[in-house]
């Protein structure tokens, strides 16, 4: 092996190097950030953060990986003021190693992707609507600047609060009067678009009790920007046990 490559090999050996030291530093405060995740308030919202957060490691490695390939090599092959432009020999605009490996790791990495969150987490929230035989069905109207809820089979229309049992699956039917909108509750870990002239469905199963009172997480809120009103648009929620939403229902039932 010749000097140049021999200088190639040993600069490559140096960037895993830094790569490993600087993915132990960012993998460590991505476990700190994690231990301190926002309320996982569904069954949903477990599927929909095991992913955010299996991206998240990968994201850190990948962006160690760039932009320490980057510090590196400024400092690495940094030219001296007096050395006139001068290319040294050991230095190439690419190398052959190095483009296989990042072309193999780049495709890999979006095919596993595509596999997992992409295809699995996909067909287990699928599976959930499809398995659920006797959703608790509730209305939802959008319009500017507020949301209504109604339960057609409890006979409750038109309240302003969503009130839901714990570990029942529900199946919000979306409509919207005006514009178009997004029906979100972010502890819940999904969301949906609400747009004119058709009617969407989202299937959730609430797995943790409270109020917006005692979350913020646990909110209605408009996720797409619908006018001057959007920040504002938003409705309490409440997650109660079955024993005390049949309670709630015959206290509000016509």
């Amino acid at each position: 092996m010749n000097a140049a490559k021999e200088n190639l090999w040993k600069a490559f050996r140096g960037l895993v190097l830094v790569w490993i030291v600087g993915m132990a530093i960012g993998e460590t405060l991505i476990a700190w950030g994690i231990n301190n995740w926002p309320l996982v308030g569904s069954v949903q919202a477990r599927i929909t953060a095991d992913a955010t957060t299996y991206l998240m490691w990968q994201a850190v490695a990948i962006y160690v990986l760039v932009g320490g390939a980057i510090v590196y090599s400024a400092m690495r092959f940094r030219a001296s003021s007096a050395s006139d432009a001068v290319i040294p020999e050991n230095q190439k605009r690419t190398w052959a190693p190095f483009v296989v490996t990042w072309l193999v790791l780049a495709i890999g990495i979006n095919l596993a992707n595509t596999i997992y969150p992409g295809m699995v987490g996909l067909e287990q929230l699928w599976a959930i609507q499809m398995d659920t035989k006797s959703p608790l069905v509730v209305d939802v109207t959008a319009q500017q600047w507020k949301w209504t809820f109604s339960y057609p089979k409890q006979g409750v229309t038109d309240v302003s609060q969503l009130v839901v049992p714990e570990g029942r699956t529900i199946d919000f039917v979306l409509r919207t009067k005006d514009v178009m909108h997004d029906f979100w509750v972010p502890a819940w870990g999904e969301k949906k678009d609400v747009i004119p002239n058709e009617v969407r469905h989202l299937f959730i199963t609430p797995t943790a009790l409270g109020s917006t009172a005692t979350n913020p997480m646990l909110r209605v809120q408009c996720a797409m920007i619908c006018g001057n009103g959007h920040p504002l648009m938003r409705a309490p929620v409440k997650v109660v046990t079955a024993a005390k939403f049949k309670t709630w229902v015959s206290n509000n039932s016509f």
